[in-house]
Formats: structure tokens, C-alpha cells, sequence
């Protein structure tokens, strides 16, 4: 005798209902009404506003599930900006990063603005050189003059460059653009970030974050022109910190 099995929901049935399961978990903690859209974004994973007596999250489909700590945290956060609710959040973000979709380096790179060639300085001519001059040609990464993150008054600091384990793009701030700048000292910044490629960050013994390990400062020391760009960084970070560019 023939009997019909019973057919599974549909994942996004499921979702629905996750969701309005959630939306009523929500409206107790905030005491108003919550109208919640599920994503699966790969950097924001929460973001609200307030429109009259309607609470609108965006919340990635890990908050679907989260234990009732999470939810108090997040009505907390949501209200009041509260402190100690931002870390337990980022604590409970931290430990399902791996339901966090995740996207290759070129496919993040297809996102980006790329834009090495300076008016003073070629940043994809320098890195090739570097490239097959230090390490074989074997570093796959994309260089890109960064856009100079606005300040007020005059800088008391520069990050001159970055590089991303994610994506795999190096960053150089724009003020190293300059008739001034030398050569070598550009090319000694964008070295030292392609010994981020090759170095990643770890844990020290106390637990911190290390980004510089010793090793990759042993190994910058390598380059062709290091004493004389660091003292040239020496004498002249002033003209760095008063650079004015474009982004800035």
C-alpha cells in the first residue's frame, strides 16, 4: 500500500518562520514593534533604525538562533549604545564567523577601485620590480594608493600603508605621492607590506595580536635601501603629516 512521505519545508519557508520566531523574541526585549530582514552579508552583519514606534534590523542569518543573552545584548545595543552589549556581540560574531559567506581575494578585488598609477609614482611598476627582485615573483597580490582617511587640523600620525590577508590588496596612503617623496622610500613602504603577504599576524605568549612578528622586521631589513629610507622618514615626516591630497 502506497503511502506519501511527508515533504520537507522549503529553505526559505524555514527562514520565514525563523524569522518571525525571532521578530517576537526581539519585540519583548524592545517593548515595541520589530520588523527584522534576514542577509547574508560578508562585513556588516547588523545594522538598525528607529521610524516612529517601528524597530528595522538587518541582522545576518546567524542571529537566527542566538541564545537569549545575544538577543538581550542586541536589544541593549539597539536602544542605548551600550558598551558592554558591543562586545558580547562581537564576541557571538567572532565565534560564528563560520557561517560568514565567504569570498575569494579577486572576487573581493572586482569590488574595489584600484588605482596604483600616482602622478609621481607607478605603485604597480614598483611592486613588479619588488616582486621579482625579493621574492621570485611569487607574492599574487594588488597594490592601490588608498584613500587618505580625513582628519581635522594638522595629523599627529600616518599609516603609510596596509595590507589586507582578506583580499590581499596593499594600501599606500596618497601622501606618499609626491615630487619630494623619493623613490626608495616608496618602494621601502610597499616592501615592508609584502612582507605582510608572506608574514601573517599571530598571537604573541600574552595573547595580544602581533602584526609585526620578529622575524619580518629581521627580513625588512633586507631591503636595498633601508638605512636611507629610514633616516629620510626620520628627517622629513613632517612633509608627510602636512600633505595635502586629494582625498584628504
Amino acid at each position: 500500500m502506497a503511502r506519501q512521505l511527508p515533504v520537507a519545508p522549503e529553505p526559505n519557508r524555514l527562514v520565514k518562520v525563523w524569522r518571525r520566531v525571532l521578530e517576537r523574541r526581539l519585540r519583548t526585549r524592545l517593548r515595541g514593534k520589530v520588523a527584522v530582514e534576514i542577509h547574508d552579508n560578508t562585513h556588516t552583519m547588523l545594522t538598525f533604525q528607529r521610524q516612529r514606534a517601528l524597530w528595522r534590523l538587518r541582522l545576518h542569518h546567524m542571529f537566527l538562533a542566538a541564545p537569549d543573552e545575544v538577543l538581550q545584548a542586541l536589544a541593549s545595543f539597539v536602544r542605548t549604545g551600550d558598551a558592554d552589549a558591543s562586545v558580547l556581540l562581537d564576541k557571538y560574531i567572532e565565534r560564528n564567523r563560520i557561517f560568514i559567506r565567504r569570498l575569494s581575494p579577486a572576487q573581493m578585488r572586482k569590488r574595489l577601485r584600484l588605482s596604483p598609477v600616482g602622478r609621481y609614482h607607478d605603485l604597480a611598476r614598483i611592486y613588479e620590480r619588488l616582486n621579482e627582485r625579493y621574492f621570485q615573483s611569487r607574492i599574487d597580490a594588488a597594490i592601490t594608493f588608498g584613500p587618505a582617511p580625513r582628519v581635522k587640523g594638522p595629523r599627529k600620525s600616518i599609516k603609510m600603508g596596509s595590507y589586507s590577508a582578506d583580499s590581499k590588496v596593499i594600501r599606500i596612503h596618497p601622501a606618499l605621492d609626491q615630487p619630494l617623496v623619493p623613490r626608495y622610500f616608496v618602494e621601502w613602504i610597499v616592501f615592508h607590506e609584502m612582507l605582510h603577504h608572506v608574514y601573517r599576524a599571530r598571537r604573541g605568549e600574552d595573547g595580544r595580536r602581533c602584526i609585526h612578528p620578529p622575524e619580518l622586521m629581521e627580513h625588512e631589513k633586507r631591503f636595498h635601501d633601508y638605512q636611507r629610507a629610514v633616516a629620510w622618514e626620520r628627517e622629513n615626516l613632517d612633509l608627510l603629516l602636512c600633505a595635502r591630497t586629494e582625498q584628504a
